[in-house]
């Protein structure tokens, strides 16, 4: 045999043999991942789509041809007012100082960085709109939507459907103007109304079923406390009044929103992966459509979109398994967390548990999931599924936030009831129950009674204890010195704040202008 035979026979054996362990890799990586997904249904996982769909809502019963209806309404040129209930909006309980807010509808006027509105303006526009704000109120009767998502396609095109998310915001930000303006003129219980709308929105799209949907919901339940606060300074208010608000919120359920949401995206990550495995055309129509949406920050040369087809080729067969692996861990550990909160309602718990769990994963935390969309060529497509992973761990924190709102916002509402029947605030809250709320509230941080006294000038402090899980004895303050006094929850503990004086509100203004 001469020597260039003898060259071409190893090189082809090299080659077969190459090509051969190629396969067997592959076949190994898909192998773990089929065993680890069949671990979970043994395990009783929900990982099929019918397993997590949402049931359907009789036509009867669902409220979303009702919000489409006033949507349309706030968007039509003739009855749009387009700088107040549009760009401009009334916010309630700016915080002044640690632990102070000020009353927004007791002000003169409406004070905001881009200008100052009269409450005339404020109440011309939410008459204008009166048909709308009467539909959404509707809502508090059929608070079910279901706008027909279809959830097949798979998380990567979920993303680019319109569920009225942005507009179910605008409308909670808008009933609150609305609800601001009727307590400036003393109509509590039409602020009443809005308020129970607000709620209502919070309500309807606990069954949409994604991470997104959960986020809007847990912002519009934050944007309805600023406004239950403000309704809560009002003193011509009836326990009835209360009651009814006191039990929308109870109704609301945000750990179950969370482990909902995380099921479905677990299920359509899956539906994702297999169309991307199945052809590569699927993935990079993907990556074109973000580009399409301004997010690519750079024009792709023949090279870069040579370099994006060779990792997509390689991320098809081999590198798609362990990371989408690395995924499915992810889901359980957020899964784990939420059923944890469930069961012992003790976040502070749940959430180490998440952390310990996904920094196991060791993903690459410097190669966040927008790099894929902003520099495909330069991305890593070893974690093209799993880095998604890192960017919804703080989800969990953010349920907690929003599930210690919803708390002490009961046991505030529980507390004005309290002091309408009787004239002052009961000496602890044990002093609520049965009368105001069947248990004492309990602080999902750490799953204790919230922390309560009352104060010798006829006051309270009521607080949860906040993210890092110590009591500071009712401290306000930033936690980081650094942040700006926007945000109720930002301080050491999570304080229920008290009206500012005038003077608070005074410096508060002064400080505005300096700035």
């Amino acid at each position: 045999m001469s020597r260039r035979r003898k060259f071409l026979v190893v090189v082809g054996v090299a080659l077969t043999s190459v090509l051969l362990i190629s396969v067997i890799h592959h076949y190994q990586l898909r192998a773990a991942v089929n065993a680890y997904i069949a671990e979970l249904k043994a395990r009783s996982e929900p990982m099929e789509l019918a397993q997590v769909i949402p049931p359907p809502v009789p036509p009867e019963k669902n409220g979303a041809d009702t919000f489409r209806d006033a949507d349309a309404l706030f968007n039509d040129s003739f009855h749009a007012d387009k700088s107040l209930l549009e760009t401009n909006f009334v916010n309630g309980m700016r915080m002044v100082a640690p632990g102070k807010a000020m009353i927004r509808w007791q002000q003169p006027d409406i004070r905001d960085i881009d200008g100052t509105n009269s409450w005339a303006n404020v109440t011309a526009a939410v008459v204008q709109n009166a048909k709308a704000f009467a539909l959404l109120r509707q809502i508090i009767e059929k608070p079910v939507f279901d706008f027909k998502i279809n959830y097949e396609p798979g998380v990567a095109d979920i993303v680019f459907t319109n569920f009225y998310l942005a507009q179910s915001k605008r409308a909670a930000q808008r009933l609150e103007a609305a609800a601001l303006c009727d307590l400036h003129q003393g109509d509590t219980a039409s602020a009443a109304k809005n308020l129970r709308a607000m709620l209502a929105l919070v309500k309807a799209m606990r069954d949409e079923r994604l991470v997104i949907s959960e986020l809007v919901r847990i912002a519009i339940a934050q944007i309805t406390l600023t406004a239950n606060w403000e309704f809560l300074q009002s003193t011509n208010l009836t326990d009835e009044q209360l009651s009814e608000l006191q039990q929308d919120w109870m109704r609301l359920d945000f750990i179950r929103g969370d482990e909902n949401a995380m099921a479905m995206e677990r299920v359509t990550g899956r539906i994702t992966s297999a169309k991307w495995r199945s052809s590569s055309s699927g993935f990079e129509d993907y990556l074109e459509t973000w580009t399409r949406f301004g997010l690519s920050d750079q024009e792709e040369t023949a090279l870069d979109k040579a370099k994006i087809k060779t990792r997509l080729f390689l991320w098809r067969y081999w590198w798609s398994y362990p990371d989408e692996l690395r995924a499915l861990e992810g889901y359980e550990a957020f899964l784990g967390a939420a059923r944890f909160a469930e069961t012992n309602y003790s976040f502070q718990t749940a959430i180490a548990n998440q952390r310990n769990e996904l920094a196991a994963l060791k993903l690459n935390d410097t190669n966040d999931e927008s790099y894929f969309f902003s520099n495909p060529a330069k991305a890593d497509f070893h974690s093209l599924l799993s880095q998604g992973i890192i960017s919804m761990s703080a989800v969990f924190d953010k349920v907690m936030k929003v599930e210690a709102a919803k708390q002490l916002t009961i046991t505030a509402i529980a507390l004005k009831r309290y002091h309408l029947k009787y004239g002052n605030y009961p000496a602890d809250l044990n002093s609520l129950v049965p009368e105001f709320v069947s248990a004492i509230p309990l602080d999902p941080v750490d799953g204790q009674p919230l922390r309560y006294r009352r104060n010798v000038d006829g006051t309270f402090l009521l607080y949860s204890i906040g993210a890092d899980g110590l009591d500071d004895g009712g401290d306000p303050s930033p936690a980081n010195p650094n942040s700006q006094l926007r945000y109720w929850q930002y301080g050491r503990d999570w304080v229920w704040p008290q009206p500012a004086s005038a003077e608070e509100i005074q410096a508060y203004y002064a400080g505005q202008v300096k700035n």
